[in-house]
């Protein structure tokens, strides 16, 4: 079982991952989870919470982590077959497809997650997020009070 820490660390990394043209994250310290703002929807924050905002990994940072897995492939041929895929028209889907097909799906996925955990810690430190006693708190002052502008 995942303790709170770990759920959070994924959450993060999840909301770190996410593209959506219409929708941001944020950690909420009242929730003490990640919560999403999608425009144009009844999904936003509570008013009043406590928020930071989550900015998403750029798609290149995406790709260096594909690259960097690549490297730690042991079979040579594997390791071409990877980086044909990189060089293709939709090199993430190309990626994906190349993982299933050489057998390097569930490495991915654990070189993956071990990768992401270290990106969301340094962001908790940057941010100056503490976990303590089981809770996570922030004195930065990019913490803000949500207020929904719509109301």
């Amino acid at each position: 079982m995942r303790t709170k820490y770990e759920s959070i660390i994924e959450a993060v990394a999840c909301a770190m991952e996410d593209h959506s043209y219409n929708s941001r994250w944020y950690f909420d310290f009242d929730e003490q989870d990640t919560v999403p703002l999608i425009e144009e929807s009844e999904c936003h924050p509570k008013e009043g919470h406590r928020l930071l905002y989550i900015e998403p990994m750029e798609s290149r940072e995406s790709f260096k982590l594909m690259e960097d897995f690549i490297e730690t492939v042991p079979n040579k041929a594997d390791q071409d077959k990877l980086w044909s895929a990189l060089r293709q028209r939709r090199p993430f889907s190309a990626f994906k497809n190349m993982l299933h097909y050489t057998g390097q799906r569930e490495k991915w996925f654990a070189f993956h997650d071990d990768q992401m955990r270290e990106i969301v810690e340094k962001w908790l430190e940057h941010e100056e997020i503490i976990y303590e006693n089981g809770v996570f708190t922030c004195n930065s002052d990019y913490v803000f009070e949500y207020f929904n502008e719509d109301n």
